[in-house]
């Protein structure tokens, strides 16, 4: 009874030690960090692009991306499928600040590969700080790399994730940050929704996701950037994205940056 008492206070002194650990303290993709619960009633959200909207892709037009074939996004019943390659990524050509964001996307069905190499992917604000994509169903990974994570920083509060082979939404409001030559004025904060559930909450990016770095370090010193779709490369299949638009919050969007 005394062995078993111990193992049980050794087992909540370890949780409460993990619950009072800040964003920053935790070492990038730690395995032993929470994962958020399952919200179950989790839906996509399909919105139609207001009137003031600048649409990236309506289901056939690229022409909002720097697109090189070689790489291969194409267009398919009206969805934009990444091209299958590591590290090739698919830019807008204008470049913003403070945004409104609406993407739909799908990971592949049947699902293959395991941990992020599975139904992987992201967007990318400013260029910089990704919101993940990748596919959780009975597939265990860090906290960290989650869907509706800042990638390698904050996880989602909770995890809203649809099975493989379902349309799924993010809603993002991103304010960038404000630099001063080199310094660091005011930091980016991003609220993001993933299926109509909130999972980031004006929560602070603490620097850039790429490359890993511990603790993040803002290397992309910018204000205005572009938004970028990540393609991992994966043999698991290609994930798709469809009603992609943003409504600038600063002003006009600047043109190929």
């Amino acid at each position: 009874m005394y062995i078993a008492t111990a193992v049980m206070l050794a087992a909540l002194v370890a949780a409460q030690s993990a619950s009072a650990k800040t964003a920053s303290e935790w070492k990038r993709n730690d395995p032993d960090r929470p994962i958020p619960h399952q919200v179950e009633d989790a839906r996509p959200i399909t919105i139609p692009p207001p009137s003031d909207a600048i649409i990236l892709f309506d289901g056939a037009d690229l022409s909002a991306f720097r697109l090189d074939p070689q790489y291969g996004w194409t267009v398919s019943d009206g969805n934009l499928i990444a091209g299958g390659q590591i590290r090739n990524y698919l830019e807008t050509r204008q470049h913003f600040g403070n945004l409104q964001i609406h993407l739909e996307f799908m990971t592949p069905y049947p699902p293959l590969g395991e941990g992020q190499k599975r139904g992987n992917s992201g967007v990318f604000l400013l260029g910089a700080y990704e919101i993940q994509i990748m596919d959780p169903a009975e597939n265990p990974t860090f906290a960290d790399g989650l869907p509706g994570s800042i990638y390698g920083q904050t996880p989602p509060s909770v995890l809203a994730a649809r099975k493989p082979g379902e349309w799924q939404s993010y809603d993002i409001v991103f304010h960038a940050p404000d630099f001063d030559g080199d310094e660091l004025v005011s930091p980016p904060t991003v609220t993001v929704l993933h299926n109509g559930v909130l999972v980031q909450d004006h929560t602070i990016v603490r620097g850039d996701t790429i490359p890993r770095v511990q603790p993040p370090e803002y290397r992309t010193r910018i204000e205005r950037g572009p938004l970028v779709l990540q393609d991992h490369g994966d043999a698991g299949g290609r994930v798709r994205f469809r009603n992609f638009w943003v409504r600038p919050l600063d002003g006009p969007a600047a043109d190929d940056g």
